[in-house]
């Protein structure tokens, strides 16, 4: 099960309903996305997709920099973390340190936003 926001599941619907049907083997499926030739879509082939679209990018993209960069801005909008955990499948809040992509400027926010000092200065208009 995976959530989908009002603007993403409008184009899922115009998809499904404009341009899925047009591929041969389309209804052989119940694969979300399909390949060229209309059968269920790899990880290989997804893997190529990205690549063809991003391939000359200055920054490497895989399908994993999709999963990496949601998780990461889950935690910067302050997402409960065993809402994150239970969200990407994982076993442990161990796991979600590899995907989380913190800069300086995070740092910075949390501190000024719980540090009970820069609370203190803050409020007394420091």
């Amino acid at each position: 099960m995976v959530p989908i926001g009002a603007t993403a599941l409008r184009y899922l619907e115009s998809y499904l309903k404009a341009i899925r049907p047009l591929w041969k083997n389309s209804t052989q499926t119940e694969a979300l996305f399909l390949s060229t030739r209309g059968l269920r879509l790899s990880r290989p082939g997804f893997a190529a997709v990205v690549d063809r679209h991003f391939g000359k990018a200055s920054v490497r993209v895989t399908p994993h920099t999709f999963r990496r960069s949601c998780t990461t801005e889950l935690v910067r909008s302050n997402a409960n973390l065993y809402h994150v955990k239970e969200f990407l499948g994982h076993e442990s809040l161990a796991s979600l340190k590899p995907y989380t992509r913190l800069t300086i400027l995070d740092v910075k926010r949390m501190h000024a936003k719980c540090h009970p000092r820069e609370r203190d200065e803050a409020e007394n208009g420091g």
